[in-house]
């Protein structure tokens, strides 16, 4: 069995890679630039070179990978990025593709990038390669983004109103990914990864000073000053517009379902916000 990740720079991407490389799997990584290997850990030999908006160089990269795991950044071009993997997979006969997506990705949903989430998971079921969908929840570990608001006064800043939603560990979302990449039972499964409990972020709030020992707050603020603040952190127009989209999508509900879907695949329980909690504070006080 031969496994490429495609995005390992990324979240999840990096999670993944890691954890196929604690048990040892055989895998390789797509890397604009393949000099960025030692930067993932890996050596020159265990990455290929290719791009996303290149199908000729992925087509050259998927020759004989039997299974890929895909995640994309979000970029106005993903629909154009996925055709192209598509085409390439189907052109060098890859036989499954473990595609990261979106909870609640829908055609219709007031966020860019779920719409886009919604039309590449399409594109991949309607292509004839077998596929596993990835659907999480927002992760954990998008806290790390407010760490520097809570080192200076105890505070985060969404725009996520008082609205309850059930976050997951990131690496239960890559262990899930790893499961799908290197066992079988997985084919055409779209799984819905969520954490064990919906919590507002009040109450994340609240774990996080139980943890830390000391007060920590979280402010619920606008679209628009979220988007201001993102691209005040030097995000670029789309990006930083898509992404308060996305968080004012959320806040309007309906991503407070828990699912079981963890349970079912590793066969143990999704970490809590509790445990990670601790991991989160020990980063705070640690962090410079």
């Amino acid at each position: 069995m031969s496994i490429l990740v495609l995005g390992a720079s990324g979240n999840t991407g990096s999670e993944v890679v890691r954890q196929l490389k604690a048990t040892e799997t055989p895998f390789k990584v797509l890397l604009r630039d393949t000099r960025k290997a030692a930067d993932l850990g890996i050596s020159d030999k265990e990455s290929i070179p290719g791009d996303f908006t290149d199908i000729a160089s992925l087509q050259h990269a998927f020759r004989e990978q039997d299974r890929l795991y895909v995640a994309m950044p979000p970029h106005p071009d993903n629909l154009l990025w996925m055709e192209n993997v598509i085409a390439a997979a189907q052109q060098q006969h890859v036989k499954h593709i473990v595609k990261l997506s979106g909870f609640g990705a829908h055609p219709e949903a007031g966020s860019v990038i779920i719409r886009t989430h919604a039309q590449t998971d399409a594109l991949l079921k309607a292509s004839g390669v077998d596929y596993t969908l990835l659907q999480p929840n927002s992760f954990f570990q998008n806290l790390y983004s407010s760490v520097p608001t809570l080192q200076d006064h105890g505070t985060f800043y969404l725009p996520m109103r008082n609205t309850a939603q059930s976050v997951v560990d990131i690496r239960d979302v890559a262990a899930v990914a790893v499961a799908a990449l290197t066992q079988d039972g997985h084919d055409h499964k779209t799984y819905r990864l969520s954490g064990p409990k919906a919590l507002t972020f009040a109450e994340q709030a609240a774990i996080i000073s139980h943890a830390w020992g000391k007060p920590v707050d979280y402010v619920a603020v606008s679209k628009d000053a979220a988007e201001a603040a993102l691209k005040e952190a030097g995000l670029n127009d789309w990006l930083a517009a898509s992404l308060a989209e996305i968080l004012d999508w959320f806040a309007q509900g309906g991503y407070d379902t828990v699912t079981d879907d963890i349970q079912q695949v590793l066969g143990s329980s999704p970490r809590t916000f509790e445990a990670f909690a601790q991991e989160f504070v020990s980063a705070i006080t640690s962090t410079p």
